[in-house]
């Protein structure tokens, strides 16, 4: 992460990481040897499970966590164990003395997590389209210049992180099949085709997402867009911006490099299944048939000509003797055919009343419609100029916005085929208090002279 400057806060230019790391036992604290690491995430994940009422636990949990990772000598190992937790609730455990149980620090859940969403790898390009989605449609809300810094530094660095993993899980996909490539040949080399399959598909699973994870970035186009047209020469958020636009550029370098390894990989995979397989299979089909003409034999069978394969060959059957069946028809004067039963139909004249005040609901809609649409050509021939957009509120207001949506499309359907007129489109917002739901670009349509 960058140290960008916060809003309203103090400046930390003066802070040596370094320094304050060396000092004491600090790096032991905020990372804790093996076993104490795996006891908390013992904990973490019984946590997760619902094992702790209230997500709160005893020290005896805490001993019992221990005890499953711990391999001590100690001939107190619980006075041990006590000393870790001594140690662990600077940053990781917290006491409630009411209760006389330990609790998560917000450190130790980030801890877990982080490390068990590394190891776990959850790529997922939705959730990546939906963070950049959310940045944009928060970015455009910001108008002061206060807001735009709290974007930049806040908000923007709070999904900064998930954005970069989401390579790094992409990246350690394709990494780790090629080391399950290098590794397996070795091991199981009459597999070694298989393993050649398996490895392929998996890219190809790679370079898929990569094209999926590509269409969830798209939308940082339009962050860029935005940030440029904010940039408005303040130094300071000149400064923020052009951080914002490095990470953007830093993902998208990125991409493209993960996405030349593929197209370098798997060409020379595909070439290596086919030169492989090709002769070791015609190999095999050549001693078979060879086998087959040294081994069989021709005898007459039915005064048929029948060959004899191998033993532990079965012989395919080529020929079927007809069966003789006796068919006795039946007599339909003794045995008549029993009379269908003639359904009655009812009409339910509740279903078509139904049917035909939504027959005429539709027909009026339709011709509500046309009339609407005669109205805005006649408007543009008087004036040579109507807001499309304006319109359409307007004939929502008075029918139904499912009517304007149709008026709209059948009007900007006709003006695309008439020459003389033409529909012009701004991004700017159109809203209207009545419909919040809906949002509209500025859409005008201009009688050319």
């Amino acid at each position: 992460m960058r140290n960008s400057p916060q809003l309203n806060t103090e400046p930390t230019d003066n802070f040596d990481f370094i320094k304050t790391l060396n000092e004491d036992k600090t790096y032991k604290l905020l990372f804790p040897p093996k076993d104490v690491g795996m006891a908390i995430i013992e904990i973490y994940e019984g946590i997760k499970n619902d094992f702790y009422e209230n997500q709160k636990f005893t020290e005896a949990d805490l001993h019992d966590a221990f005890a499953k990772v711990c391999r001590t000598n100690d001939r107190y190992p619980k006075e041990l164990y006590s000393a870790h937790i001594m140690d662990l609730q600077e940053y990781f455990l917290d006491y409630d003395q009411q209760s006389q149980k330990y609790f998560f620090k917000d450190y130790a859940y980030k801890f877990c997590e982080h490390a068990k969403n590394t190891l776990k790898g959850a790529f997922n390009p939705t959730r990546i389209q939906k963070i950049c989605t959310l940045l944009t449609n928060s970015l455009r809300s910001k108008q002061t210049d206060e807001d735009l810094i709290f974007w930049l530094t806040d908000e923007f660095n709070k999904y900064e992180p998930d954005l970069r993993e989401q390579i790094d899980f992409l990246d350690r996909q394709i990494s780790n099949a090629l080391d399950q490539l290098k590794q397996r040949t070795v091991i199981e080399k009459g597999s070694f085709i298989n393993i050649l399959i398996t490895t392929n598909e998996s890219l190809s699973l790679s370079q898929s997402h990569v094209r999926e994870l590509r269409s969830a970035y798209a939308e940082t186009r339009m962050i860029r867009e935005i940030l440029n047209g904010k940039n408005t020469g303040n130094a300071e958020i000149g400064k923020l911006i052009r951080e914002v636009l490095f990470f953007i550029r830093y993902i998208n370098d990125r991409l493209n490099s993960i996405d030349k390894k593929l197209d370098r990989i798997q060409p020379k995979i595909r070439q290596l299944f086919s030169s492989l397989n090709k002769p070791a299979f015609n190999a095999k089909v050549e001693r078979f048939i060879t086998y087959l003409l040294e081994k069989s034999v021709i005898e007459y069978v039915d005064a048929q000509k029948t060959i004899i394969f191998p033993d532990g060959i079965v012989c395919p059957t080529l020929r079927y003797s007809t069966p003789n069946f006796t068919i006795i028809s039946k007599d339909k004067e003794l045995f008549p055919a029993k009379p269908k039963q003639r359904k009655h139909y009812i009409q339910n004249n509740a279903e078509i009343e139904g049917n035909r005040k939504k027959a005429i609901t539709f027909l009026k809609d339709i011709d509500t419609a046309q009339k609407w649409q005669h109205y805005i050509l006649s408007e543009i021939n008087l004036r040579n100029y109507i807001n499309l957009s304006e319109t359409f509120f307007s004939i929502a207001r008075q029918t139904n916005s499912s009517l304007a949506v149709t008026v709209l499309f059948n009007t900007i359907k006709q003006i695309s085929r008439m020459p003389s007129m033409q529909l012009e489109t701004a991004r700017e917002l159109y809203t209207d208090n009545e419909f919040k739901h809906i949002t509209l670009w500025k859409m005008e349509v201009r009688k050319l002279q």
